[in-house]
């Protein structure tokens, strides 16, 4: 009876060890962002000096060290004396690291405040290292007196300098007419 008793255990035991289920080792990959942070107000500086400062909602980074800002970046530039010379603002940003530049996206302004300057397009992009700002697309540029309109933009990172690459239909104005 003992016998019988062990073999109705061992058949339960093989029945239980046969039914029951493999667990696979499956090396699963993540997707997704390597950080995501929100609330980002950032100055970037030279020699204790605030040149640039950053403000947006919300930043992504990707596990290539890209950052997405899905959200309104607002940028301002600074100059020596640490008075802000322009400011930047657009609907979302990415910073790509392999270039280090930054491609600001959707009803892009720029306020030049040293010549009290419009400047609108759709998307440009921003190279730190070199100081500049540039865009293939279309600009509207705003002076005192005038409106310029343009395809492709080259500038200073400060707008002091910038020159568009072709310029239609524009409206420019004077004050007065020269007396002889």
């Amino acid at each position: 009876m003992r016998q019988l008793r062990i073999i109705y255990l061992f058949g339960w035991v093989i029945c239980l060890l046969a039914c029951s289920e493999q667990k696979k080792s499956v090396n699963l990959i993540f997707k997704g962002p390597k950080s995501e942070l929100s609330g980002i107000d950032m100055i970037y500086s030279d020699s204790a000096r605030a040149v640039v400062r950053m403000v947006t909602e919300s930043q992504i980074t990707t596990p290539t060290e890209d950052r997405i800002y899905p959200k309104e970046m607002k940028l301002w530039f600074y100059d020596k004396l640490g008075n802000v010379t322009s400011m930047i603002r657009g609907d979302s940003a990415h910073f790509f690291r392999q270039t280090n530049s930054y491609r600001l996206m959707g009803h892009v302004v720029i306020n030049n405040q040293l010549k009290g300057e419009l400047i609108k397009t759709d998307e440009f992009t921003w190279l730190p290292g070199e100081k500049r700002i540039f865009t293939e697309k279309s600009v509207s540029i705003k002076t005192r007196t005038d409106i310029i309109h343009g395809v492709g933009l080259d500038a200073a990172q400060d707008f002091s300098t910038y020159s568009l690459r072709h310029v239609t239909n524009s409206i420019l104005t004077v004050d007065e007419l020269p007396t002889n």
